[in-house]
């Protein structure tokens, strides 16, 4: 294999999935590298500059192998794509957490090939890429290596140069550096935890903005803490890390000048879409949601300005719905561009079979009403 060559590094794959991907492959002109067992991913990773890797996700020691590809510096810009037999919100959640981007399933081989066929490299994306120098700085402190790396892979993908801590004293020095405009830390931070370290780094006159992540179970707590804090919002500790970057968007917005005719707020469940009148659905995972449209999360982005059907379950709805819409942007993978977002797209929607688009409305007004605490949303 020549050093020109970018493989596909596939990982555990068997029987008609294994099949599936060489298909794709060979489709797309991509050559593969097979490791049969995760056992033999450092090896097989050891002298290749990947184009993705593919992870059997159910395998024994998946979350392991995740960890080892993410703690190399060098492949912080490979794609990782869990390969699953179902692709249902646990999954992709599960995924996202370990530091992978996108679920493929192994039933054909088309999925596949259409996002390998997006991050073939080409003269305009290579551009692109090397002129996206970050202009903005993060912290990101906690005392997990792994939940280190894989939260600096998401903000370092949304435009911002990443800095560590691992210790409340190391996360004080790195908020008073005058070009600390974001500080992402765990709330287990030694010796006197995360909020502590943060009020006398505002003491000090620290004015970046924050996001302290936390477990499910301890969310309320948090957002009482950080009320003292100012420009600061709490992250669910087990959902994927590039929601952070939405709560840091929103913090570093300016105030006052939202033009949106409804909020956007996080919202994530696996989403059927595909462009009008193709016959095979592709399954991507909603990133944000506002009464009128989605952004969807997936390696296989559509083009702005096409027609796009989409299923999905809507926010405190007991049932899916089916809706139309137009594309109105996409991101491609990787650090390229100032969006804040995961690669994807966005959707206006336009339409839906009958009664789905006020069902839509009407989910979307429940979750922010819940959101706000409030009886009628803003």
């Amino acid at each position: 294999m020549s050093s020109a060559e970018h493989p596909l590094v596939v990982v555990g794959a068997r029987d008609d999935a294994a099949r599936r991907i060489h298909e794709a492959g060979a489709n797309v002109g991509v050559p593969l590298a097979v490791a049969a067992h995760l056992d033999d991913i450092a090896s097989a990773l050891a002298d290749v500059e990947p184009l993705a890797i593919v992870l059997r996700l159910d395998a024994k020691g998946a979350a392991q192998a995740c960890a080892h590809i993410r703690s190399q510096a060098r492949l912080a810009k490979v794609p990782i794509f869990g390969l699953v037999d179902e692709l249902n919100d646990l999954a992709f959640t599960e995924l996202f957490v370990w530091g992978g981007d996108d679920l493929v399933g192994w039933a054909t081989s088309q999925p596949l090939a259409r996002r390998l066929r997006a991050l073939r490299p080409s003269p305009a994306a290579a551009h692109a890429r090397a002129a996206a120098t970050p202009v903005q700085h993060a912290i990101v402190a906690g005392k997990e290596a792994t939940w280190r790396t894989v939260m600096a892979r998401s903000l370092y993908h949304g435009g911002f140069a990443v800095r560590f801590a691992t210790s409340g004293d190391g996360l004080l020095e790195e908020c008073l550096r005058e070009d600390a405009q974001v500080v992402v830390v765990t709330d287990d931070l030694e010796p006197h935890g995360a909020v502590e370290a943060l009020r006398t780094a505002r003491a000090r006159g620290a004015k970046g903005a924050c996001v302290l992540v936390v477990p499910p179970k301890r969310m309320a707590v948090a957002n009482a803490a950080v009320k003292e804090l100012g420009k600061a919002s709490v992250a669910d500790g087990f959902a994927p890390p590039e929601n952070v970057l939405f709560l840091v968007n929103e913090l570093l917005a300016a105030r006052g000048v939202d033009k949106r005719a409804s909020a956007r707020l996080l919202y994530g469940t696996a989403v059927a879409f595909r462009a009008a009148g193709r016959e095979e659905d592709e399954v991507g995972f909603s990133y944000n949601i506002n009464g009128g449209g989605l952004y969807v999360r997936t390696l296989a982005p559509l083009e702005p300005k096409q027609v796009v059907w989409l299923e999905m379950w809507p926010p405190r709805s007991e049932r899916r719905v089916r809706l139309a819409g137009t594309v109105a942007w996409r991101r491609p993978f990787g650090p390229v561009g100032g969006a804040t977002v995961p690669a994807g797209f966005g959707v206006q929607i336009t339409d839906g079979l009958a009664g789905d688009f006020d069902r839509w409305r009407a989910g979307y007004d429940a979750f922010l009403t819940s959101i706000l605490g409030t009886e009628e949303p803003a």
